[in-house]
């Protein structure tokens, strides 16, 4: 008798997948909340104009719309998964070009490629998880990626506070100079960042271990890498059943009838409307600006941090 190993089995692996999904939505968090921390010290210690940090600032969020404009298509073309590496790739290299800039360009395009990475991230990684959980889990790993997304904003903040504490306490020590707490703060920012590394390797690394969509490959034409993605996550009997469905559906599209998967039937179109009204109205409260300058806005109402 052989015995597999956890992620071997179809119950391992779906929470592989799920945590796989938690990693993104952390990534993704912070993606949005890390600067946060970080900008009242790049603010004390590189002589940028409140234009230039404003810059520093929406960087994230115009690489997040430019590449949230391509990602799908992206993802059609050379599949879920490469996509997904893509992302962690970038937000993994983002991180030593902002923390050894020393000029304003280098900074942005930093910040530039952590929003690309983050809107690659943000798109893709619910998309896969809706194209290879089962109708039991969808909710499950959706539910995952918003909990920890929301998490990396927490850690963020308290990535934050641990070097505000410590800048804080090298300004109360006695003998202290000008010049020991300016390197302070500007090692202060540069640590901030560095901090958010290992949750982008972490990401990079399951999502290496993952299979590819299943979905994608059928519409590729590649049945046998399918069935063999879906065996993974469902058990060989379950996966031939999918499968079966796929085809069939496949057969109805082709016939010109709708598919029982179409998004245009009328019992989707309504939620769907509500949920993409839902998501524009949250983005145009301007959260991820408030995210952004939330300890600059506690500062100027008077909190100190201590």
């Amino acid at each position: 008798m052989t015995l597999q190993s956890p992620v071997s089995s179809p119950a391992g692996y779906n929470r592989f997948l799920l945590l796989v999904a938690g990693l993104g939505g952390l990534l993704y968090g912070i993606d949005v909340g890390i600067i946060a921390g970080a900008l009242p010290y790049l603010e004390a210690t590189s002589g940028y104009t409140p234009g230039q940090l404003s810059t520093v600032v929406a960087a994230v969020l115009l690489g997040s719309v430019l590449s949230s404009l391509f990602a799908g298509m992206l993802a059609d073309f050379f599949g879920r998964k490469p996509v997904m590496l893509l992302g962690a790739v970038l937000f993994v290299a983002s991180i030593p070009v902002i923390t050894t800039s020393h000029g304003i360009q280098v900074l942005v395009f930093g910040r530039l490629l952590q929003g690309i990475s983050g809107g690659f991230i943000g798109v893709v990684v619910p998309l896969y998880l809706a194209e290879c959980l089962g109708a039991g889990s969808r909710g499950k790993g959706t539910g995952m990626f918003q909990l920890l997304l929301t998490v990396g904003l927490v850690a963020s903040a308290l990535i934050g506070l641990y070097f505000a504490a410590s800048v804080g306490r090298l300004e109360e020590s006695a003998g202290t100079t000008a010049e020991m707490v300016l390197a302070a703060k500007d090692h202060a920012w540069r640590q901030i960042f560095w901090a958010s590394l290992l949750p982008g390797i972490l990401f990079l690394a399951g999502a290496a271990g993952v299979s590819e969509s299943p979905r994608w490959l059928f519409r590729k034409g590649r049945k046998d890498a399918a069935l063999a993605a879906l065996s993974r996550a469902n058990g060989d009997s379950a996966a031939r059943m999918i499968l079966e469905e796929m085809e069939r559906n496949e057969v109805t599209a082709r016939s010109g009838g709708t598919s029982r998967d179409s998004l245009l039937q009328r019992k989707y179109v309504v939620p769907f409307v509500l949920a993409v009204l839902v998501l524009a109205c949250t983005q145009a409260t301007g959260v991820n600006s408030v995210f952004a300058y939330a300890v600059n806005i506690f500062q100027q109402a008077g909190l100190t941090g201590e």
